[in-house]
């Protein structure tokens, strides 16, 4: 296989790039290793991917060129929406709320002494101390039971 010089230079970017994805550095290091003359299956040892990668790489580049290396159309339903919409939506998700969290009524100390109360009951249950939500025996008011139920 026979490379000109752009493309020779352009692949050895690729091929030591840092940034490019992966794919792509591999795909230029076929291609260059098939230009230097090594044969299929040493690329394939040398760079340890499945022969038929390989096979794919080289045949790709030979038949179209730098064209065979860009990615192939998919298969699959075609997308039913445009770019535009993508945009819309993700404006949308990383934009403020259009109104701040509303309450029906404002929150009043009472509220907060409530809600303390619940969290009380419920992270903090202590053995002996009548619980109103559970059957079983109650202390009278002001006493403690001796043992929990």
């Amino acid at each position: 296989m026979e490379l000109d010089e752009t493309a020779r230079g352009r692949l050895i970017r690729t091929a030591v790039s840092l940034k490019e994805q992966v794919r792509a550095v591999l795909m230029a290091r076929i291609v260059l290793a098939a230009a230097d003359g090594l044969s299929i299956g040493a690329i394939a040892r040398e760079l340890a991917v499945h022969v038929n990668t390989v096979r794919k790489w080289h045949g790709r580049f030979a038949a179209q060129g730098p064209e065979g290396l860009k990615d192939a159309s998919r298969s699959g339903r075609p997308k039913t929406h445009g770019p535009q919409v993508a945009l819309t939506i993700a404006a949308t998700a990383i934009s403020a709320p259009p109104h701040p969290r509303t309450r029906k009524r404002p929150v009043t100390p009472d509220d907060r002494r409530k809600g303390r109360q619940r969290r009380f009951r419920r992270y903090l249950r202590l053995p002996g101390w009548p619980d109103p939500g559970r059957p079983g025996p109650q202390a009278a008011p002001g006493t403690r039971l001796a043992h929990p139920p």
